[in-house]
């Protein structure tokens, strides 16, 4: 159901070597050059996708925070709760976290009707007539931008949780696939079994999804950071 997260380190990789490249004497005089003759719209293409990859970035960040809060709150309730079958205050508990996760999935779908309508956006400049040090750059961003999307995707796609809450059940690598790394807890079924061990086992598995989400938050403010360098790097270029 999950795509697989894209590898962290490679992208880091990727950012790291684009700002160095914007930094470089030769491809600054290389982009000023184009910045001057008609034919500037990979210079444009370049800047616009930076800004939207901030954007976009952002918009991850906020919905990556607002499931985070929920899946603690999630886990404070679990921790309160009664375990009488049917208990009427853990049951109103779960379906207020079950209202306000429809609320949620909407906020999701929205985000990735945007991501998806952008993915279709290329660079569409005649690499023949750009020189050859300004096509590193290029392609260098053309790759960010790929795997940024596809991070944010993949991003979303995870916390979209349609009726059930995905967990984690495993601490392998953060570039594995999501499919072997989630199981699910059914929250219809807690309603109907509150079983203790059964919560205490929902519990230690939200935990783990919750060091899970801090660690890609991590890396979200990394991809963020570099993303604003390489948009101030163009910015000053453009603008000299």
């Amino acid at each position: 159901m999950f795509s697989s997260l894209p590898n962290f380190t490679e992208l880091r990789d990727l950012h790291k070597r684009a700002n160095d490249l914007l930094q470089s004497s030769q491809v600054q005089q290389a982009l000023g050059q184009h910045h001057q003759e008609p034919t500037t719209t990979s210079v444009r293409e370049i800047s616009e996708a930076s800004l939207e990859m901030l954007d976009l970035s952002g918009i991850t960040r906020e919905i990556h925070s607002l499931v985070k809060e929920h899946l603690q709150e999630l886990q404070h309730t679990l921790r309160r709760a009664k375990f009488e079958a049917g208990g009427s205050d853990f049951e109103a508990q779960m379906s207020a976290h079950g209202l306000y996760r429809k609320k949620l999935n909407k906020e999701l779908a929205k985000c990735l009707r945007t991501i998806k309508g952008s993915k279709n956006k290329y660079f569409t400049s005649d690499l023949s007539l750009i020189d050859q040090n300004l096509i590193v750059v290029v392609h260098v961003l053309r790759e960010i931008r790929r795997a940024t999307i596809s991070l944010v995707e993949s991003l979303l796609n995870l916390l979209s949780f349609p009726t059930t809450i995905s967990i984690v059940h495993s601490q392998r690598s953060l570039s594995s696939s999501l499919a072997s790394k989630f199981r699910r807890v059914n929250c219809q079924r807690l309603l109907e079994r509150c079983d203790s061990m059964e919560v205490r086992m929902a519990n230690k598995r939200l935990e783990e999804v919750e060091k899970t989400m801090e660690d890609v938050e991590v890396e979200l403010e990394c991809i963020i950071r570099s993303l604003i360098h390489t948009r101030v790097l163009l910015l000053n270029i453009v603008n000299y």
